[in-house]
């Protein structure tokens, strides 16, 4: 009986112990430990005791400087895990995710409230983001959200889950009126998400 991952892992990334499974295609011992020696998902053999890495073809991996889409599928802490979709205006399905900042504010990260020391977060999980890639060191890939062509392209009230629209440096719903401030991409709609549906 064969389980596959879903998830993806990098080169050198630990997949599992020496005493849990044997090492099988694409992975190398070091230390006690199975480790990947190719991008790719994880497949496990439980009849066999075998681990694998079925590699993604490298041509679908991001690039430095690459302008990407994608939704945010997770939060942790001050970053956000976002779900791929479109890599330079191209569908894109490999299943890879990026990391970014989720915080807003001034230099120094805070709100311009002098009252109110937190750092803002400015997506929610289910939003849909542009974002350039900076990064893909310790096996992330790594994208900035600043600048007028990207962050925020698309959210759902969080009042009401109604559509929205931007106004100035935020959303508006236009169904019940709730304004959330946000970092909105200057394209932000629905329109230039058509061709991705």
């Amino acid at each position: 009986m064969k389980k596959k991952t879903s998830g993806m892992v990098f080169p050198g990334e630990y997949i599992a112990e020496i005493e849990e499974f044997e090492a099988g295609n694409h992975t190398f011992t070091l230390d006690g430990t199975i480790r990947s020696s190719a991008l790719g998902k994880k497949e496990y053999d439980f009849k066999r005791r075998t681990i694998k890495i079925d590699p993604i073809n490298p041509q679908e991996l991001p690039k430095i400087g690459d302008v990407v889409m994608g939704f945010v599928e997770m939060l942790f802490g001050s970053m956000i895990s976002v779900k791929l979709f479109s890599v330079n205006n191209k569908l894109y399905t490999s299943g890879l995710s990026a990391i970014a900042s989720a915080r807003m504010g001034n230099n120094k990260g805070w709100n311009r409230d002098r009252y109110n020391r937190k750092p803002k977060s400015i997506y929610r999980i289910g939003d849909i983001i542009r974002g350039q890639i900076t990064s893909l060191m310790n096996s992330s890939i790594h994208i900035a959200v600043d600048g007028t062509n990207f962050g925020l392209l698309y959210s759902l009230c969080l009042n009401c889950g109604g559509d929205t629209v931007r106004i100035n440096n935020g959303i508006k719903c236009i169904e019940c009126g709730s304004y959330e401030e946000k970092r909105v991409a200057n394209d932000y709609g629905t329109s230039l998400l058509k061709s991705f549906h």
